[in-house]
Order: C-alpha cells, then sequence, then structure tokens
C-alpha cells in the first residue's frame, strides 16, 4: 500500500477515534434528559453507563496510539504501559457494555448484536494478550488489528446513524437496529481483507 496513503488512513482514522472517544466523554457528562428515549434507556444502569463511556472512550483514544508503528519502535515500554490500559478500558467497556446491551434501543435484535460485540471484543483483546505473553509477536499483532476493529466499530455505528438519519431521513429504529451488527461485522471483514493484504506483510513477516 502507498505510504501516503497509509499515512492518510491513519491520519483519518486516528481523527475520528479521538473525536468519537471525546464524545463519549461529553455524554458521560451530560444532564439525564427525561424526554430523550436514550438518555432514559442508559438511566437504567447508573453503574454501566460511565464504566461504559469511560471504559470504552479510553479504548478508542488509545486505539491509534496501538497501532503506531513508531511507538512500538521508539517506546516499547510506553507502548506496553498504553497497552494494558488499553485492555483493561476493554474489560470494563465490554462487561458494561452487555449490561446495556440488555435495554438497548431496538429491543433484543439490536441487544444480542451489541452484546455479541462486547464479547469479540473481550476475546480478541484478551487472544492478543495471551500471543504477546508467549512471544507470539505475529498472532498478537494479528488480534490487537482485529481488537482495535471492533473497538473502532464506535465510529463506525455514528458514521451509518449520521448517514442515515441525516442524509437518507430515515427514521432511529430502522438505522439503529441494523446498524448495531453491521458496525463490528463490516470492521472485522475490513480487517480480515487487511490481514490478508500486503498492508500487514509489509510491516511483518508472516507466516500463517
Amino acid at each position: 500500500m502507498n505510504r501516503i496513503l497509509r499515512y492518510s488512513l491513519y491520519f483519518v482514522f486516528s481523527l475520528l477515534c479521538i473525536g468519537v472517544a471525546s464524545y463519549a466523554f461529553y455524554f458521560f457528562y451530560q444532564q439525564i434528559n427525561i424526554h430523550n428515549a436514550f438518555h432514559l434507556k442508559f438511566s437504567y444502569h447508573n453503574l454501566a453507563v460511565p464504566g461504559h463511556m469511560i471504559g470504552s472512550g479510553v479504548a478508542l483514544f488509545l486505539a491509534p496510539f496501538q497501532l503506531s508503528h513508531q511507538l512500538r519502535r521508539n517506546s516499547p515500554r510506553l507502548h506496553r504501559i498504553l497497552g494494558w490500559l488499553y485492555v483493561f478500558a476493554i474489560l470494563i467497556g465490554s462487561i458494561s457494555g452487555v449490561m446495556l446491551a440488555v435495554n438497548a434501543q431496538g429491543g433484543w435484535v439490536s441487544g444480542l448484536g451489541f452484546s455479541l460485540l462486547a464479547a469479540l471484543w473481550l476475546t480478541s483483546t484478551t487472544l492478543a494478550v495471551c500471543y504477546i505473553i508467549n512471544d507470539d509477536i505475529v498472532r498478537h499483532h494479528r488480534w490487537m488489528y482485529r481488537s482495535v476493529a471492533l473497538t473502532s466499530s464506535a465510529v463506525t455505528l455514528r458514521i451509518f446513524l449520521g448517514i442515515g438519519t441525516g442524509i437518507f431521513e430515515l427514521s432511529f429504529l430502522t438505522v439503529y437496529i441494523p446498524t448495531a451488527w453491521l458496525c463490528w461485522i463490516i470492521n472485522l471483514m475490513v480487517c480480515e481483507l487487511l490481514l490478508r493484504s500486503a498492508f500487514f506483510s509489509e510491516n511483518y513477516s508472516v507466516s500463517r
């Protein structure tokens, strides 16, 4: 992949992650609006809300740094510290995400989609940790890419909601229910294509 294109995509990805993470922190400090159904759903789980917002927000904020080749090469110790913080944030964000999925907008269909996302998110991150502990760097990187793909489903979710409700003027639930599945399925599909392309082999010696 062309280096300029790769860096451009990384820059856009970083901006989107940091932007959505900032929104998560901002939403956490908002006052509950009793006329907003989304706010009311969140108000049912007082502990899960801050856990999900802070945990997912921190993980999303750190995701671009964990993908940085320069950081891994020049500051491996900082990479490890941020990596453990990323893992801990996902642990909190995924568990609280399952708790929130019980009362997700759109009922059990969207709730199941978000529950599967949380389970795969935690599983892929756990596998990445297990592989790096065993010094299997290639597989660690592969599973970290999958973890970040699931982390960034928060970005894809909001892009789809913006396009569906803003550009096509569809109702919120009409967009929200399928997006609860598509936001992470599409991300994983793109991730797998990248892992099987020159994108991955350009940076790592891959042995399947």
